[in-house]
C-alpha cells in the first residue's frame, strides 16, 4: 500500500505536469488552473486565518505587482477552509486589494466529496504540510518550483527569464 505521503511526493516531481485544481472563485464560478494562460504561474495555497499567511500574501502581491505581472506571470491563489468561513477569505481579499490574482475557495464540503469519491484531496496532490505552500510552474504547468518563498520564488524566477 502506498501512504498518502508517498504518493503526494511522487505527483510532485519537479519538471512533471502539476494536478488540475478545479474550484469555484469569487464569482461563484468553477476555475480551473489548467484554464488560466500564463508564462509562469505562482500557486499559492494558502488559509485566510492563518496569521502567516496574512503577513506573506501582501509581500507576494508586492512582488508581482512590482516585477511579474509584466513578465506574464499569474497568481493562482487557493484558499483552504479550515476554522475560517468563505466571508473571511472575501474580506481579506478585498482589504488587502488582491484583485489580479485568480482566487479560489477550497471548502471542507468540497475536500470531503473528493476523498469520500475515492479521488486525492488537493492537500494530498499537491503535498500541503503547511501553510503558505507556494509552486511556480511554467506556461505548460510544469512544476519549476515548489515549498519555496516568494523571494526564492523570485530568484528562480529572474534565472529563468535570463534563459538559464
Amino acid at each position: 500500500i502506498i501512504t498518502d505521503r508517498a504518493y503526494s511526493l511522487m505527483a510532485n516531481i519537479m519538471g512533471t505536469p502539476a494536478s488540475d485544481v478545479e474550484l469555484p472563485d469569487t464569482a461563484g464560478r468553477m476555475t480551473s488552473l489548467y484554464g488560466v494562460p500564463a508564462e509562469y504561474m505562482v500557486v499559492a495555497f494558502w488559509d485566510p486565518t492563518c496569521g502567516h499567511c496574512r503577513e506573506v500574501l501582501p509581500k507576494l502581491d508586492s512582488f508581482y505587482l512590482a516585477k511579474w505581472k509584466a513578465a506574464g506571470l499569474k497568481i493562482f491563489a487557493v484558499a483552504k477552509e479550515t476554522d475560517g468561513t468563505k466571508k473571511d477569505w472575501m474580506n481579506f481579499i478585498t482589504e488587502k486589494n488582491l484583485q489580479d490574482w485568480v482566487h479560489v475557495y477550497y471548502s471542507k464540503a468540497d475536500d470531503k466529496a473528493r476523498i469520500d469519491s475515492g479521488i486525492p484531496g488537493y492537500s494530498q496532490l499537491f503535498d500541503i504540510q503547511s501553510f503558505p505552500t507556494l509552486y511556480l510552474l511554467d506556461k505548460e504547468k510544469r512544476i519549476v518550483a515548489k515549498k519555496l518563498s516568494y523571494q526564492q520564488i523570485d530568484e528562480v524566477l529572474q534565472l529563468k527569464m535570463k534563459g538559464q
